[in-house]
């Protein structure tokens, strides 16, 4: 991704804000963003659900108003936001939509105009779907210069194409992590397989990375400990 999640999030909430100034009655003006939801999880794997709730700015003065969640859901390209809940805040103010994501996108609130009161609307924040991706390796105590063969699966399936990569990395001093090999996955049914070879030297700690694409996030298999007998 060239943009920074910060980037789209700005950019998001600019279009959300727009679109819901366009779908609003003549007089209703362009919505003050002034909700700030709480995410269980930002970052998550296919089918794992997640909670966005919150607190109107009224408080209890704002108890029983509508409250709306909308998503713009990956390929974000001419994608728009779209309502998919609708709910009324409670004794407090407090609001909470469950949610059972698809693909990568970007969710807000809403509480439409009522009287007395503006329509007022959070930002767009991004919740990242990502692959699954599991890791396997030949042995954990090779000897130094021995091949030792990773492999293991991806899912979803990613299809079949030049960016279609698993790349191992290895942690660097940094704490970051450094590419050592990358490999094409071969489709496998409803997932994705790679399998790749690397001759050690040293000890190091190692995991496989995967692209993101036009609807999941780029994901990452459990860093494992390879220990280099000499």
């Amino acid at each position: 991704m060239l943009r920074t999640s910060s980037t789209r999030a700005a950019a998001a909430a600019g279009a959300f804000l727009s679109t819901l100034a366009l779908v609003g009655t003549a007089r209703a003006q362009a919505p003050t963003v002034e909700i700030v939801p709480a995410f269980t999880e930002r970052s998550l794997l296919p089918a794992q659900p997640f909670t966005v709730s919150g607190v109107l700015p009224g408080g209890a003065a704002d108890a029983g108003r509508a409250v709306q969640l909308f998503e713009q859901r990956a390929p974000f390209q001419g994608a728009t936001y779209a309502m998919v809940a609708g709910t009324t805040a409670g004794p407090g103010g407090e609001f909470a939509f469950p949610v059972l994501p698809v693909f990568k996108a970007y969710w807000a609130v809403v509480a439409p105009e009522i009287p007395g009161r503006p329509r007022e609307a959070s930002q767009g924040y991004l919740v990242a779907v990502r692959r699954k991706v599991s890791i396997r390796t030949s042995t954990r105590r090779p000897r130094a210069g021995a091949l030792v063969r990773f492999s293991g699966f991806v899912s979803p399936v990613v299809t079949a194409g030049p960016d279609a990569v698993a790349t191992l990395q290895r942690r660097n001093r940094q704490g970051g992590y450094t590419d050592v090999r990358s490999v094409l996955m071969r489709s496998a049914g409803a997932v994705s397989s790679y399998r790749l070879r690397v001759r050690l030297r040293r000890a190091g700690v190692y995991r496989v990375l995967v692209p993101s694409t036009a609807t999941y996030s780029q994901g990452a298999s459990v860093a494992v400990v390879v220990h280099v007998r000499r």
